[in-house]
């Protein structure tokens, strides 16, 4: 059935930081940021993110973001970890995210994660890997994405992240 059909499949990376040294031939690079990314509306058949929309500011800047990828995205997928659960997906530790702000530092990060463990960060490492990040809810998921479908990914029954998409 599918023997004499031909797909054209080409990726377009959309990156703040400046592309690597080579691309297949069918990928294109666009230095731009996401939450303003100046394409025309549904440039893409699917406007895909992985785990990209904690890491792009306040709820403010994912709100943009979430918007861009609707108006660029015939179709969307946008994964994201879960806020609420236990075990933090960048740092690897045990409800570290819960703690307020300012007690989550250097010293959660260097003593209390795998991460932390693992890659010995200085200080201004930890700090700046800490203040990249906002996960969300599910709740503010159905905010950003008003009238797409939101699948919940489980580890051990519990809601380990989320999958947006229209």
């Amino acid at each position: 059935m599918w023997s004499g059909i031909k797909f054209a499949r080409r990726m377009c990376i959309l990156n703040l930081e400046h592309p690597p040294e080579s691309l297949p031939p069918n990928f294109t690079y666009v230095l731009c940021d996401g939450r303003s990314t100046g394409l025309p509306e549904q440039a893409f058949d699917l406007a895909f993110s992985n785990s990209a929309i904690e890491h792009v500011g306040n709820f403010d800047d994912q709100k943009r973001f979430a918007d861009e990828m609707l108006r660029v995205g015939r179709r969307i997928y946008c994964q994201t970890p879960n806020k609420w659960f236990p075990v933090e997906p960048h740092f690897l530790g045990l409800c570290v995210h819960w703690l307020p702000r300012r007690w989550f530092n250097h010293f959660v990060d260097r003593y209390l994660t795998l991460h932390g463990w693992r890659y010995r960060p200085e200080p201004e490492a930890s700090e700046a890997l800490i203040n990249s990040i906002r996960l969300l809810t599910r709740q503010e998921l159905s905010h950003l994405f008003p009238g797409c479908n939101i699948k919940t990914e489980r580890f051990l029954g519990m809601a380990k992240s989320f999958v947006v998409w229209r």
